[in-house]
């Protein structure tokens, strides 16, 4: 006779106290009998030994937090020898209404409480709230197992447990009243302007030579989308053609710190004393709660005229000589004392009658072959550049459709980041550079986009209003350039 049975084995953890009932298992026609329980609070004493055994902290720094600012939580989970937690530790906690970043993975180490010695795994994230008012952060738990001793001394019996942390919550501060309302908010524990122009331009410059400057905000306490556009007034008589910005983040155990990089290339177009105002960058410092300025100095630069290492103008082809005139040379060179010529091979050349006529006919020949392979290769060169602008209209089309389709969802930080994409292939400069092509309607819608996105109070954004007012721009734009300006490096298409 043989028997096959399929035993399942279910945990239960009671939630309340009081009178519970375990309902029936079916299984088939077949179904087991509900069982009836009682759940009685935990003994105080097992409470306490619970809590000594596995606990969570939870802290926030700094105590004063800003909006867009950055608070860091830092999350420790506690636990003697012989506990057992079943799983990972939780993920990066999801804030509703504020960005979160992970600062590294978690540190393993060892603490004393209590005269007690625990193991430790502590978290650390960044959170960046970006509205003001409260900001709640849930709370976590993790599910184990500790050890306690029983009645008897000599046997311990193994609790299941289930630990989770507070849930925080953090009062967050608007913009404060004294930051300039003209300035982009960017709170932050430091920001750093730094500048790397190599070739030393104090010495001077000279007209129609590029010159790369890249200026550099380090913010820490800040992500790098936070870092505004630098705004660089530059003289009539000095061009910038713009690299696409570059962002980056470094994580450290105080948080995060972004970089923000912008690179042009300077072309003056006229000789003369140039003067660059200074860089600035208005910032709040969340330590001390007052505004402060990152700022670069001036620059006064001398432009030279054009370059002296450009090559001299090269002869042209030798004219023809008179017979009268020729014989008149002829004549005084027997006059006068002959000259050994300094060529080297001046005397390898012969001096017979049908010489000199065949050279020249094969300098001739070779000429004709080398214009012919110069006009072939400026056909090609133009061929290949009516392919790029059209490679230019197609990516500038799509980059325009983008940030239609961005106006259509109402996302100001997405209409912005298409409208700086677009700007950037139609223009080749960003939205501080460009904006000085747009009519009044066009910066009004911009500037209340930029209201919007900053947070300053309760802004009406259209965003089927800025469309039609960059359609209407961007049909009625005239890219001739003025006279005597140099043309543009990236022509718009």
């Amino acid at each position: 006779q043989i028997d096959a049975w399929t035993t399942w084995t279910m945990l239960l953890k009671p939630k309340r106290t009081g009178t519970l009932q375990i309902p029936a298992v079916s299984l088939g026609s077949e179904a087991s009998e509900p069982i009836q329980i009682t759940v009685a609070d935990l003994d105080p004493q097992l409470k306490r030994a619970i809590a000594q055994t596995v606990f969570f902290e939870t802290t926030y720094e700094p105590k004063q937090v800003y909006v867009q600012s950055q608070v860091v939580i830092t999350r420790r989970l506690f636990y003697v020898n012989g506990a057992q937690l079943y799983g990972d530790m939780p993920n990066v906690p999801e804030v509703p209404g504020a960005m979160v970043k992970s600062l590294g993975d978690s540190d393993h180490s060892t603490a004393v409480r209590d005269g007690r010695q625990y193991g430790l795994i502590e978290q650390r994230f960044a959170i960046f709230p970006e509205h003001s008012g409260e900001l709640i952060v849930p709370q976590a738990a993790v599910t184990g197992s500790v050890r306690l001793p029983s009645d008897s001394s000599m046997t311990a019996r193994r609790v299941g447990v289930d630990v989770a942390s507070d849930t925080l919550s953090i009062p967050v501060l608007p913009i404060p009243p004294e930051y300039p309302r003209d300035a982009p908010w960017l709170p932050a524990t430091d920001v750093e302007l730094l500048e790397d122009w190599p070739g030393k331009p104090e010495l001077g410059l000279a007209t129609g030579i590029p010159s790369q400057r890249t200026l550099i905000v380090r913010a820490q306490g800040n992500a790098a989308s936070a870092i505004p556009p630098l705004v660089m007034p530059l003289p009539d008589s000095l061009k910038a053609y713009p690299e696409p910005p570059k962002l980056s983040e470094t994580q450290a155990r105080s948080g995060i710190i972004g970089t923000r990089t912008e690179s042009s290339s300077l072309v003056a177009t006229q000789p003369g004393e140039l003067a660059l105002p200074e860089v600035r960058v208005t910032w709040f410092d969340t330590v001390h709660q007052r505004v402060k300025a990152a700022t670069l100095p001036a620059h006064t630069i001398e432009i030279t005229g054009a370059n002296a290492g450009a090559p001299s103008p090269k002869p042209g082809p030798p004219q023809a000589v008179a017979p009268e005139v020729a014989g008149k040379v002829a004549q005084g060179a027997t006059k006068a004392t002959p000259k050994r010529s300094a060529a080297p091979d001046a005397e390898s050349i012969p001096n017979t009658p049908g010489a000199r006529p065949t050279i020249n006919l094969w300098l001739a020949v070779a000429f004709i072959m080398a214009s012919i392979g110069w006009a072939f290769t400026a056909r090609r060169g133009s061929r290949r550049t009516g392919s790029t602008r059209i490679d230019s209209r197609r990516q500038e089309a799509r980059a325009y459709r983008n940030f239609c389709r961005a106006c259509d969802g109402g996302e100001p930080q997405q209409i912005r980041g298409a409208l700086d994409a677009w700007l950037m292939l139609r223009y080749a400069a960003p939205l501080t550079g460009a904006a000085r092509r747009f009519d009044v309607d066009t910066r009004g819608a911009i500037d209340t986009l930029n209201a919007r996105l900053y947070q300053r109070g309760t802004v009406a954004f259209d965003p089927n209003l800025l469309r039609r007012c960059v359609e209407n721009a961007r049909r009625n734009a005239a890219e001739t350039p003025k006279s005597g300006e140099l043309p543009s490096l990236y022509p718009s298409v």
